[in-house]
């Protein structure tokens, strides 16, 4: 049989592990394994196979079609018309939201916690079926995020 478990890389793992060689598990049947983190920064841009939910154009877009309509409007009364002015309230729109979400996504991503330095831990044990409740109990016991038994 083995009970697979996995932890936050603390101090936890470590009390875990102790107090399974302490039950008399050898340590040969106890294996650790630390998951990397992600190498590469997501990326900016969306695509149809691929989306991490943040986006940069909501703001810009809303904001481009309501500067469009103000433009569109004054212009008929400015010089240049209002298809003109329309164009610029459209781009200026725009830059202005983007700049405001990319503001507020570094802001929110300021006030997270930092998952660069925290990995998961998965730990592998292998025993007999008796044994199976009483790791399980002790994974448990020592803060662990999810429990497997398998065959």
């Amino acid at each position: 049989m083995h009970v697979i478990a996995s932890f936050e890389h603390s101090i936890y793992l470590e009390l875990a592990i102790t107090a399974l060689e302490e039950a008399g598990i050898p340590k040969e049947h106890i294996y650790a394994v630390s998951l990397q983190g992600r190498p590469n920064k997501p990326k900016m841009f969306d695509t149809i196979h691929r989306s991490d939910g943040v986006s940069l154009f909501d703001a810009g877009t809303a904001l481009a079609t309501a500067l469009t309509v103000i433009g569109s409007s004054y212009g008929f009364i400015l010089k240049g018309g209002a298809i003109l002015w329309g164009l610029i309230g459209a781009a200026v729109g725009f830059i202005i939201g983007v700049l405001i979400d990319i503001a507020h996504k570094k802001k929110k991503k300021a006030n997270l916690p930092s998952r660069d330095k925290i990995t998961e831990v998965i730990v592998l044990v292998a025993c007999i079926k008796e044994e199976t409740k009483q790791i399980q109990a002790v994974f448990w016991e020592h803060h662990a995020f999810g429990v497997a038994i398998c065959e």
